[in-house]
């Protein structure tokens, strides 16, 4: 809108009403020509997110079916190419340190799984993937290259990575619902998608960034042998999120009134 100069302002002219996710919203309406009285900063929607928690017994079962290992989970949540890669050398540099536990691979797209395939083969690591089936024996790597199980499967995450924020990716996957769960969180820069949310999430220190893949094992290693950090990157997240939520209500307060 910023490059129709005059034609975004004709464009906002007629709203009467703008309900801004965050403060930086605000402003850029306002840099448009809006005016101030007519913005009211009311949170972003996607915080207000409610997810059932699952029993004792449905994630028991649900280790079972992936084939996971005792011990602690790192995920990779909705990750794109090259990720995978740099997750399982962090994962790889874990175990060597004396971390057991598995590695769960989300693919944002699900049709990747040949080339995911490819690459676990050429590990040489113990795999399985979902839409095979339950799992007949435990594995290394579990690749869940399904759909819409995300919320469920980051339940059972100890570590979360958060994809497409790794170089050469800018854009960034939600953390929204890890973060609502709890999760100790970490991601590339590349998060211009959530610009906002990640940097509340770094400021409150529920989450961490990493630099490029090669940041990404010690990190990963820091929050496994650290319980005390990663506790507290847990409460923090749960903390941000219940801070934030509300943005519905605030929402539809403003239209009342606005209507009234």
């Amino acid at each position: 809108l910023r490059l129709l100069g005059p034609g975004a302002q004709l464009c906002l002219r007629g709203i009467s009403l703008h309900l801004a996710a965050s403060r930086l919203d605000a402003e850029r309406l306002t840099a448009l020509g809006v005016e101030p009285a007519r913005i009211k900063t009311v949170g972003n929607l996607k915080l207000d997110v409610n997810i059932e928690p699952a029993s004792a017994a449905e994630m028991t079962n649900l280790r079972s079916e992936l084939g996971l290992l005792p011990g602690p989970v790192l995920l990779g949540s909705s990750t794109w190419p090259g990720e995978e890669a740099a997750l399982l050398k962090a994962w790889r540099r874990a175990r060597s340190g004396g971390h057991a536990g598995s590695l769960l691979l989300v693919p944002r797209h699900a049709e990747r799984r040949a080339e995911i395939e490819a690459l676990l083969r050429e590990a040489g690591v113990t795999f399985h993937f979902r839409t095979r089936g339950p799992a007949s024996q435990t594995v290394e790597v579990s690749v869940a290259d399904t759909t819409g199980e995300l919320r469920r499967l980051t339940q059972i995450a100890d570590v979360v990575f958060v994809g497409k924020s790794l170089p050469p990716h800018t854009e960034g996957q939600t953390p929204v619902e890890a973060a609502a769960l709890g999760k100790p969180l970490l991601f590339g820069p590349g998060m211009a998608n959530f610009r906002t949310i990640a940097g509340e999430l770094l400021a409150a220190g529920a989450a961490q960034s990493v630099a490029d893949a090669d940041q990404l094992p010690a990190a990963v290693i820091s929050l496994l042998s650290n319980r005390a950090l990663a506790g507290g990157m847990s409460s923090k997240a749960t903390m941000w999120h219940g801070t934030n939520r509300g943005s519905l209500e605030r929402s539809l307060a403003e239209i009342r009134r606005f209507l009234a």
